[in-house]
């Protein structure tokens, strides 16, 4: 089941990326449905990158002593527990990039990996939900764990209850770092924002432990890296010592394997399946033996100067999957036969 709504949630996200077939509908940032064309979206970051040029200094955040935020407001979200940060999400919007690929899962991966927007949205009204209104009476020679704390939670938002402001808004203005003491015995947590200690507060640990308790590898699209077909000049795939090329130019409508011209359904049906070979975990343990020569390596060239040129490579991990490795890092591992189906496509439609 999960890993067949995980092909449902790429081949939506398939259709952003290739924009080709009218009417595909898409996610949202919101985890909503739309529909949007080529030009929607390029006005869209167009008017996005103008506010950012206006914006160009970083701004100074406001601490805030009862935080309150929304949704679509947040712009920044760091957990830590046990002492160290395990994930921090980060809106980092870029020319090259579709609206809803903005986010980034900044520790512990990097700008190639894929959020997950809905399950990012699920965690935001999580937090949204814990309130700041009224200070608890701690009673004397109670623990609250606060002064010793190594769990809490920093998040920096538009200030604002206005969805259509906050959404409209490009940066944060406000930050708010909470910090997470022992629970209470009755279902909570105490809790006091940075700044403002003597204030201590409780907050439901059934929520906390929804935030806290999922994984980073939760948070991502199960898919190696996402780009648009719009940013694309060339493809160069390596497979069992054969290379072949991909020419690409979306705004001329033009697509070439090697020397053939094909049409803009045979590329997409071939890039959808070079884009969406499922995540299946991440590595955990060593591999058998050493690492060899990589069975498949897609190196993404790009037409845009700021947009970075991008390398996928598979090599054999176990008797059952293979492993991925994305500019360099090697954290995820793929069912093996996708590998090499996707090796046998790539042969029939040269």
């Amino acid at each position: 089941m999960v890993r067949q709504t995980g092909r449902r949630i790429v081949v939506s996200v398939m259709c952003m990326i290739l924009l080709f077939t009218a009417g595909c509908s898409g996610k949202n940032e919101a985890g909503g449905n739309q529909e949007q064309s080529l030009e929607e979206v390029r006005e869209d970051d167009a008017g996005q990158e103008e506010q950012q040029g206006k914006d160009s200094e970083p701004k100074q955040l406001k601490q805030a002593e009862k935080p309150q935020f929304i949704p679509h407001g947040i712009r920044s979200v760091s957990l830590t527990k046990d002492g160290e940060e395990f994930l921090h999400i980060s809106r980092e919007p870029a020319e090259y990039k579709m609206n809803f690929d903005y986010w980034e899962v900044l520790n512990p991966y990097d700008e190639n990996v894929t959020m997950n927007t809905e399950v990012m949205f699920e965690m935001f009204g999580e937090l949204c939900g814990l309130a700041f209104d009224t200070p608890v009476k701690v009673e004397e020679g109670t623990d609250t764990g606060i002064a010793d704390s190594d769990m809490g939670y920093t998040v920096e938002y538009v200030d604002t209850a206005d969805d259509s402001k906050a959404q409209s808004t490009e940066d944060a203005d406000t930050a708010a770092e909470v910090i997470l003491g022992n629970e209470d015995g009755s279902g909570g947590r105490y809790a006091a924002v940075a700044g403002s200690e003597d204030q201590v507060y409780v907050l439901p640990e059934e929520t906390l432990r929804m935030v806290f308790g999922r994984e980073p590898f939760d948070y991502i699209l199960k898919i190696p890296v996402l780009i648009s077909a719009d940013t694309l000049k060339g493809i160069v795939i390596t497979a069992e010592d054969r290379q072949y090329e991909i020419q690409v130019d979306t705004a001329a409508d033009s697509y070439k394997f090697g020397r053939k011209k094909v049409d803009k359904n045979e590329f997409a049906a071939l890039y959808q399946a070079i884009s969406g070979i499922i995540l299946d975990s991440e590595i955990d343990g060593e591999r058998d033996g050493e690492k060899e020569e990589p069975k498949l390596t897609v190196v993404f060239d790009r037409n845009m100067e700021d947009a970075p040129k991008v390398q996928v490579s598979y090599y054999s991990y176990d008797d059952e999957f293979d492993s991925v490795e994305i500019d360099g890092e090697e954290r995820f591992l793929v069912k093996k036969e996708e590998v090499e189906a996707l090796i046998g496509q790539i042969e029939e439609a040269f």
